[in-house]
């Protein structure tokens, strides 16, 4: 009877050493998993080079402290991917998304260029506020793009007007600074004025249009011979067409008055 009464004792005990030390070790886990207070975050999977679009497969998540994730870092795939890397800098793998080190498409500096289409080349031309209707012609519309000049003939003045393409498609428009006047939803921008809390208007002071290989010489001709005008004609999204252009005595005039490098056919 008393050797069952010890054993008794001694199973007791053990359980309440065993629960004990289960207890401290739940306590110790709790209270190390709540100090580190670990998070979800995303990093590069694989290194991603200067001025390169950030797809979803670039990107993984993990786990790691709260404590070591830096403050401005992204971790939201939704400002992540579809932005790319600024020029000069790329992303090393297994890294932390930095929200200053990626823009938008609209936010690159050759954001004209990255719009353009196969067969397509970036033509630029300086406006004002004339010709730019009052900063009222956006990035993604579609334009007809005039000639007009004066020729002299028979000792007098005379006007040439008309059209060189049609369909021109606007891929950028910006101010003085070289920044874009237009946000993506085609609101136009501000910028602080010196001395002032005041935000001034951006005014468009060059258009880049995106045109079809075969027109550039005919235009960059033009624009030594003339002035080209660009004439609104109405959204992008309205129809989807391509910039042409039909032949015009305005067009022979350009090309009559230019001279062709190639050579003739036979000749050496």
């Amino acid at each position: 009877m008393k050797k069952k009464s010890i054993w008794k004792k001694r199973i007791i005990s053990l359980l309440t050493v065993v629960a004990l030390i289960g207890s401290i070790f739940i306590y110790t886990q709790f209270t190390i998993k709540a100090e580190i207070n670990e998070r979800e975050v995303i990093v590069t999977k694989t290194e991603i080079p200067p001025r390169t679009e950030i797809t979803e497969d670039m990107l993984e998540t993990i786990v790691v402290p709260t404590q070591g994730i830096p403050s401005d870092a992204v971790n939201s795939k939704e400002d992540i991917v579809g932005k790319w890397t600024v020029a000069g800098y790329g992303i090393p793998s297994h890294s932390f998304i930095y929200g200053k080190k990626i823009v938008s498409k609209s936010e690159m500096p050759d954001a004209g260029i990255l719009e353009l289409e196969e067969n397509e080349v970036a033509f630029p031309l300086l406006v004002d506020l004339e010709t730019s209707l009052g900063n009222s012609i956006i990035p993604d519309s579609k334009v007809d793009l005039y000639f007009r000049s004066l020729v002299e003939q028979d000792e007098k003045s005379k006007a040439i007007y008309g059209k060189l393409a049609s369909k021109v498609r606007v891929v950028a428009v910006k101010d003085a600074d070289a920044q874009m006047v237009f946000d993506p939803e085609g609101y136009q921008q501000g910028k602080k004025q010196d001395n002032t809390n005041k935000e001034q208007t951006s005014l468009a002071k060059i258009y880049i249009f995106a045109i079809p290989e075969e027109l550039n010489g005919l235009i960059n001709k033009a624009k030594l011979l003339g002035q080209i005008v660009p004439i609104a004609t109405g959204k992008s999204d309205e129809v989807e067409e391509e910039a042409t252009n039909e032949e015009s005595e305005v067009i022979k005039y350009v090309e009559e008055s230019s001279v062709s490098l190639e050579k003739e056919e036979g000749e050496e």
